[in-house]
């Protein structure tokens, strides 16, 4: 199992064994079991979940958002058809109601029946309820709707394109209550600089307070990942704020700790230069 995660760059996973291959209406799905991270789903040759490593990248997508949040009890997932950032979010008790909305139920059907390790029976929690649509065309639809909108989306190509779009962005915002929170993944700034200066431009363009950050996903290409927060309130929560309602919350993570949610808006210098320069579309 091999992707190619930027030109000339490839990298490769030894199989045990192929599970599923087929052309969903939107994408070509693959999973497989694999000797170093276990089951691995691709789309269009690219990997979107491990069993392994997926914590490492959806507990760095939800809790600083859901942490920020003194309250948030509606969220909005965007993409996320593997289950597990809709694991991530129902891990906080004050969370009432989730909506996901997905464009490939093929994707759902998939991860459901296949990737209980990643999902952990997310997708039959009483809170959830799974929309199959395109998110750039129901997304708009919510006026807000939510205290936290997560758009956990693949990359910014295919179907993936439109949810990187201004206009989609513009959406995300308006469905937001008072004090709502927006976070999305921004792509891996070494390789695709491109992506977190785009979105980074876009949301200051629609909010008072934007904060990218980073994260380490080892499957994902060059381990680096970013991610971005949006809000019109303050997004600096203190150590202390943050140890309070991760202990009170009762979660339990394998990557995130209040700690690393502080430094992880400690932005390398390469990164910092890409904010700065950053420009809306």
């Amino acid at each position: 199992m091999t992707e190619e995660q930027a030109p000339g760059v490839r990298f490769s996973l030894a199989v045990v064994e192929p599970i599923l291959h087929l052309r969903t209406p939107h994408q070509e799905l693959d999973l497989a079991r694999t000797h170093a991270l276990g089951q691995v789903l691709t789309l269009d040759g690219r990997i979107m979940v491990t069993e392994r490593d997926e914590a490492f990248y959806h507990e760095m997508l939800v809790h600083p958002a859901l942490l920020v949040h003194d309250r948030p009890e509606r969220v909005l997932v965007v993409g996320g058809g593997d289950g597990g950032a809709l694991r991530a979010v129902l891990s906080h008790p004050p969370v009432r109601e989730v909506t996901l909305v997905e464009i490939d139920a093929d994707v759902v059907a998939c991860c459901r029946a296949h990737l209980a390790a990643v999902h952990g029976g997310a997708f039959d929690d009483p809170r959830v309820r799974i929309v199959i649509s395109p998110a750039e065309d129901h997304v708009p639809s919510y006026r807000g709707s939510f205290d936290v909108v997560l758009v956990d989306s693949p990359d910014p190509i295919g179907p993936g394109r439109a949810l990187f779009a201004p206009r989609f962005l513009a959406a995300c915002r308006a469905a937001l209550r008072l004090g709502g929170v927006v976070a999305l993944q921004a792509g891996p700034p070494f390789y695709q600089p491109q992506v977190l200066q785009g979105a980074v431009g876009d949301l200051r363009g629609l909010f008072p307070q934007v904060a990218p950050y980073v994260g380490f996903v080892p499957s994902y290409p060059s381990g680096m990942w970013a991610y971005v927060l949006a809000s019109e309130r303050d997004l600096g929560a203190s150590e202390g704020d943050l140890e309070e309602r991760f202990h009170a919350r009762g979660l339990r993570t394998r990557y995130y700790t209040p700690r690393v949610h502080r430094a992880a808006f400690v932005l390398p210098r390469f990164v910092e230069e890409l904010v700065r320069g950053a420009e809306g579309r």
